[in-house]
């Protein structure tokens, strides 16, 4: 059941009104003026039970100054009036208020003893209509006589809409009730009774109490003025807190809507920026955001474009690569190249120069890229076109092949752009190998003993001057020697500290593939060697090596 109550669509409704700020705001300005009004309130009504009180207590002051006269003020009453008196008047007389026979007066009784004998005389005045008239020229305020009676105090529970009204609703004409304590005549006891009402003047003691002598006491002035600034700081408190309390609520309401539209993926989507205050600033942070994120949209948008254009250029450039290896007896030929990028710039390829010959290229264009891959596929092509002319014609020395790359590249992509290069030929019939290295690391050869060589070589890059001038170097291949060529990003790879793989971690790689793995098994190690070594970092550089295997 209380599941169900706490979902009810009335207390759904109730929970989201109330979750809506300006209702907040509402509220808290409600109870803040709620609460000043009944602190007023309540300050105006104990202003009005000390009127009302103080009328009452001038005219009880009046008459205990009538009864501490102590002089006659009535009639006199004969000499043996002592013979019925009460037992409880002392001996030395009494003056002073006494209730007798449902009647009020003001008594005065003396006892004089001269010649040995004793005399009572007593005198009273009634508290009547006459002593109401001159306590009224007197105190300046209409008293009225009332016909006599004890006063009980009633209980909390009975008239109280009475009470309240006679004693805390300020202007209400009832007037205030005069209580003088008196004695019992009959026993003594003292006794509270009411004998006049008093209907207070808020004008005339608002008069009495501002004013010093003829003059009005500067205070009034003073009170007005402060009374006057606090209702109108009230007021503008009341404006400015209604007018904070929209513009909130507005702003809110604004600024949910929009994140409800970019929820939606709505970037277009604005809210109004109203006014110069900080809650304009929201909004118009809102809107920049807004702006920033359809910008940002737009540049996915081109970047998922680009990146599936980059990746149809990644298939179309792996079809570059050799899918075929050449075949010649006794050699295996076989690469990998992993781009840094999703297009890289490193190249290899391997052709058939016929006559059981066999060409090996491993080149690494500068930079990365799309501008890598351009240049890489138009190097590539000017190779493929340099190897048909020479397997068709007198086939030059690998030294002047490599001079005309050089030419047909230079300045082709700019004057800072080149490519290191290894070119070599392999005759199966001599067992010579002949290449030229123009700024490639130079690669390591593996005797089948064991031995490490490497094939050093000082050439310029490809493509750096026009007229550069390449030699190549001719080495008797012995059966069971493999050939391991590859690009700087090998060596170049770094791990998490900053430090390279580096020539000699490359060495004790190549040294310790077993004898008998094929070429693609070899290079494959090489390459997995080198990730696991720069394994949690980016790759900078592209990465290709090479394995040529001549079998024993």
């Amino acid at each position: 059941m209380a599941a169900q109550i706490h979902s009810s669509p009335v207390g759904n409704r109730i929970r989201r009104a109330w979750g809506r700020v300006r209702w907040k705001i509402a509220a808290i300005i409600v109870l803040t003026g709620t609460s000043t009004l009944l602190i007023a309130g309540l300050a105006v009504a104990a202003l009005n039970v000390l009127v009302r009180r103080e009328g009452a207590n001038v005219v009880e002051k009046q008459i205990q100054m009538l009864v501490q006269a102590g002089q006659p003020v009535g009639s006199a009453i004969p000499d043996d009036a002592g013979a019925g008196l009460p037992h409880w008047l002392p001996n030395s007389g009494f003056n002073g208020l006494v209730a007798d026979n449902g009647r009020l007066d003001i008594r005065n009784v003396v006892t004089r003893s001269r010649d040995g004998s004793q005399a009572t005389s007593m005198s009273s005045l009634p508290l009547g209509p006459e002593l109401a008239k001159r306590l009224s020229l007197a105190s300046g305020m209409e008293v009225t006589a009332v016909s006599p009676g004890p006063f009980r105090v009633h209980s909390p529970y009975q008239r109280v809409l009475r009470t309240i009204a006679g004693n805390f609703v300020p202007g209400v004409s009832r007037p205030a009730a005069v209580v003088f304590t008196v004695r019992n005549w009959e026993s003594g006891e003292p006794e509270d009774w009411i004998a006049y009402s008093v209907q207070p003047g808020y004008l005339s003691t608002f008069e009495d109490v501002s004013r010093l002598g003829s003059q009005m006491a500067d205070w009034v002035w003073l009170g007005a003025a402060l009374v006057i600034m606090v209702f109108l700081m009230y007021a503008t408190g009341v404006w400015i807190s209604l007018r904070l309390g929209r513009s909130i609520g507005v702003a809110f309401d604004d600024l949910s809507a929009m994140a409800r539209q970019i929820a939606r993926g709505n970037f277009a989507w604005r809210t109004p920026v109203r006014g110069h205050d900080q809650l304009a600033n929201l909004s118009s942070g809102f809107n920049d955001m807004a702006v920033a994120l359809e910008r940002l949209k737009q540049e996915e948008a081109a970047a998922l474009r680009i990146e599936s254009e980059l990746r149809v250029a990644r298939s179309v450039q792996e079809y570059l690569f050799p899918r075929v290896s050449p075949a010649v007896r006794g050699v295996t030929v076989a690469g990998k190249t992993l781009a840094a990028r999703t297009v890289g710039g490193d190249l290899y390829d391997f052709f058939d120069l016929g006559k059981k010959r066999i060409g090996i290229l491993c080149a690494d264009v500068s930079g990365k890229g799309i501008p890598a891959a351009l240049m890489m596929a138009n190097l590539q092509a000017v190779t493929r076109a340099h190897v048909n002319h020479k397997t068709m014609g007198s086939p030059p020395p690998p030294g002047h092949w490599v001079e005309l790359l050089n030419r047909d590249l230079a300045g082709r992509f700019g004057d800072n752009r080149y490519a290191t290069l290894f070119w070599a030929e392999y005759d199966a019939d001599s067992s010579t190998l002949s290449y030229v290295n123009s700024g490639n690391p130079a690669p390591i050869l593996i005797h089948s003993d064991g031995l490490i060589e490497r094939l050093e070589s000082d050439s310029f890059p490809i493509g750096m001057f026009a007229s550069a001038q390449y030699t190549a170097i001719e080495s008797v291949i012995r059966q069971g020697v493999r050939l391991v060529i590859f690009t700087d990003g090998l060596t170049d790879a770094e791990n998490a500290a900053g430090e390279a793989f580096g020539d000699e971690r490359v060495t004790a790689c190549c040294r310790a593939i077993q004898p008998g793995t094929d070429a693609s098994r070899s290079a494959e190690i090489l390459m997995q060697a080198a990730s696991a070594w720069s394994a949690g970092t980016e790759q900078f550089d592209d990465t290709t090596v090479v394995v040529v295997d001549i079998a024993a």
